[in-house]
């Protein structure tokens, strides 16, 4: 590509044969065309890595990189290094995305002066009837404080804390890349691009198509690797709370206890390894001394049950029939 393009799209590639095609064919095929598309096939197994080589040699906007399997945060990191776009938008290799996606999120950043704009996510396996309706390309801009990113946080539609469905400035994302080796480590990332963006500019269409992998690292049996967003809703909250969002930092503090009591049954129900409830709740509790965050009584009574459920079954057994001893008594007296 002789002149920079607008726009680098991102699309990292691993066991996604099935859908490639219609991914990579959805971002072709849209109304702007002035792009760079960067495949990076993380050492899938099957015929992926083909089929990205095959779209370079039709088309001089796609640029076809290899890795060995290191996953997602460095596939998408080595994109980074030959990203030339103004701006970058990252797309999942399952996905599609609107023929218009791209020129509304960059019609709309251009327009507001947002550092980001984002749209609407929509679950659909197939495309949905409407799929090629043009759409009109309202927004409306949001600066970055804390009452607009509780709202962000609380709208599901919207991929407040994921990388996709997004156009992004390329310098937000450089300065701050993924953490290679981590699952959800772009919502560890993305808090750090909203702010620098100081606005972003919300579009209430959905113009970014997704599919429920069951097979996803997020979506199957429990693993090791799913102790990550532990660690993803560690250093979010802990960077909200540097900010001065104190309330933003408690709801991600909401969400890591909940996190911290379903590892602690994952661990027991699909590994089989009742020990590691322990280490969870223990590491739990090192971090919240760290960072001297007190938590309620129930939350705390959350973490307690689910890390040891027989010793907390056993001590409300026990606190059961100690209270009807006392009822006892003093009905004696």
């Amino acid at each position: 590509m002789q002149n920079a393009p607008k726009i680098t799209v991102i699309v990292p590639v691993y066991r996604a044969e099935k859908y490639l095609r219609d991914c990579v064919d959805s971002i072709l095929s849209q109304t702007l065309s002035d792009f760079q598309l960067i495949l990076v096939d993380d050492g899938s197994p099957d015929g992926c890595g083909r089929i990205c080589d095959d779209y370079a040699a039709r088309d001089n906007r796609v640029l076809s990189l290899h890795q060995e399997n290191a996953g997602q945060a460095a596939a998408r990191n080595l994109a980074l290094e030959k990203a030339a776009g103004e701006w970058l938008c990252f797309v999942d290799s399952d996905d599609r995305i609107h023929p218009d996606m791209l020129k509304l999120l960059y019609q709309t950043a251009q327009e507001s002066g947002a550092g980001i704009s984002l749209c609407r996510m929509l679950e659909s396996p197939v495309f949905p009837p409407d799929f090629g309706r043009p759409r009109d390309g309202s927004y409306h801009l949001e600066t970055m404080d804390e009452e607009n990113l509780l709202r962000l946080y609380d709208a599901d539609a919207y991929p407040g804390w994921v990388a996709c469905a997004k156009l992004i400035r390329a310098e937000f994302v450089k300065a701050y890349p993924f953490c290679p080796g981590r699952v959800y480590e772009d919502n560890e990332a993305v808090c750090h691009w909203l702010i620098p963006a100081k606005k972003i500019a919300v579009l209430p269409e959905d113009l970014y198509f997704y599919r429920t992998n069951p097979n996803s690292t997020t979506k199957s049996r429990f693993t090791l690797k799913r102790l990550d967003y532990l660690w993803a809703l560690e250093r979010i909250q802990s960077f909200y709370r540097s900010q001065g969002y104190r309330r933003l930092a408690e709801r991600f503090l909401e969400r890591y206890v909940t996190a911290v009591e379903n590892a602690c049954t994952g661990v027991r129900r699909d590994l089989n390894r009742p020990e590691l409830s322990g280490k969870i709740a223990a590491q739990a509790r090192r971090y919240l001394r760290r960072e001297k965050i007190k938590l309620t009584k129930r939350q705390k009574l959350t973490i307690l049950e689910a890390a040891y459920p027989k010793e907390m079954s056993r001590f409300w057994y026990a606190a059961g029939k100690l209270k009807k001893l006392l009822r006892r008594g003093g009905h004696g007296a």
